[in-house]
């Protein structure tokens, strides 16, 4: 009879999740995994499988996440919603904050040049939650073009989300998102 686990499963995934997010799919091993969360290697093989099956749950829990987030800032959908998801974006956190990493799916885009099928369509996905957010947000006040519209502000927000990740803090992504807010607010006035 094997040994019982000694470890939570959700929060082993979460403490890998963040791994993940701030070091990349490459940088993040199993021993980098089993130093951070003191469960030796067999134990997360076992329970986890392969690195990119761990890797595809990990991407799953973030994508839960971030639905969960929008839920609740896109609670009703409307134009002050997007405003409020680019200001929070380039808002000023601790520097130890994880969001200053990014963004776990973006990141993943620029790590994989052709990513596996699983994290492909995970990717996809996850784009998608965004643009079927800012288009239904726009169309509920009354935005013509929501569609081509929900693209731009997917793109800025992909932009300023690698803007981050490149500096390693969400403030550097000021800039643009000022100018994305601005753009939004002159949809608002029919411009």
């Amino acid at each position: 009879m094997g040994r019982p686990r000694s470890f939570e499963e959700s929060e082993l995934l979460e403490a890998v999740m963040v791994a993940f997010w701030r070091h990349g799919y490459t940088a993040t091993t199993y021993r980098s995994l089993e130093t951070l969360s003191g469960v030796g290697i067999r134990s997360l093989a076992n329970t986890f499988g392969e690195k990119d099956e761990l890797f595809t749950r990990v991407l799953t829990r973030y994508r839960d996440m971030v639905a969960d987030n929008i839920a609740n800032m896109f609670d009703p959908p409307s134009v002050d919603a997007i405003i409020r998801v680019f200001e929070r974006v380039s808002s000023p956190t601790d520097r130890d904050h994880v969001r200053n990493s990014g963004c776990l799916m973006v990141n993943t885009v620029f790590e994989f040049d052709e990513p596996a099928e699983d994290i492909g369509r995970k990717i996809a996905d996850y784009r998608d939650l965004w643009r079927s957010t800012f288009q239904q947000a726009l169309e509920s006040d009354g935005i013509t073009d929501a569609e081509f519209r929900a693209e731009f502000l997917v793109g800025a927000l992909w932009g300023a989300l690698s803007m981050i990740r490149l500096a390693g803090d969400t403030t550097a992504a000021q800039p643009m998102t000022s100018i994305v807010i601005e753009t939004i607010r002159s949809w608002t006035r029919g411009s």
